[in-house]
């Protein structure tokens, strides 16, 4: 058998080494360019991860003020539902003006608050906070003028009203603690998780 025959044709074996040469060169600057997207891309994510933390963090200090704050001003409310004898069962029969005149101002710095709350977000805490607003001033309405339905033909009226405004006031003490919980979870969310 002669060398000729078993091997191939020496200019078939130099261009097959040349190709291989191009080939591997062309592999070589695909696998740069890939590794150089890649790392770029890991680049942006953590720049972007990194900036959504800041936010975060950016966020986190305000809405706790808010959140304390509306606590704060739910909980002298609920003190002065208690002390009214409204106590999410029992009306008591009288209000003087100073009383009624408390339940306003409670009413009033509980909408302060619930729209710093709304401005500071998120969603959720924003509706638990609005329902606070929307209650208090419900009540403070139903126990400042309750008074005017203590005449003979206004009792039947008034026992409605009793019944309602215990209702009312029941609900705005939920919503309180509703708020307390929303307030944590939302101070408690890193963003780690998607939405």
């Amino acid at each position: 058998m002669s060398l000729t025959s078993c091997n191939a044709h020496p200019e078939d074996v130099g261009m097959d080494a040349g190709l291989a040469a191009v080939l591997g060169g062309l592999a070589g600057s695909v696998a740069t360019i890939g590794a150089a997207f890649a790392t770029g891309w890991a680049q942006r994510e953590g720049a972007r991860i990194t900036a959504r933390s800041e936010h975060r963090r950016q966020r986190r200090e305000p809405r706790y003020a808010a959140y304390r704050e509306l606590i704060a001003a739910g909980s002298v409310m609920r003190g002065h539902i208690a002390l009214s004898g409204l106590d999410e069962e029992i009306l008591l029969s009288e209000f003087g003006e100073e009383y009624r005149n408390l339940l306003l101002e409670d009413a009033r710095d509980l909408k302060e608050k619930a729209i710093n709350v709304a401005l500071a977000g998120p969603k959720k805490v924003t509706g638990v906070a609005m329902n606070i607003d929307r209650l208090s001033w419900e009540l403070a309405v139903i126990l400042t003028s309750i008074h005017e339905l203590n005449t003979s033909e206004g009792q039947a009226m008034r026992q409605r009203v009793e019944r309602h405004a215990e209702r009312v006031a029941s609900d705005l003490v939920q919503h309180l603690d509703n708020f307390v919980l929303s307030a944590q979870a939302a101070l408690d969310d890193d963003g780690s998780r998607r939405r």
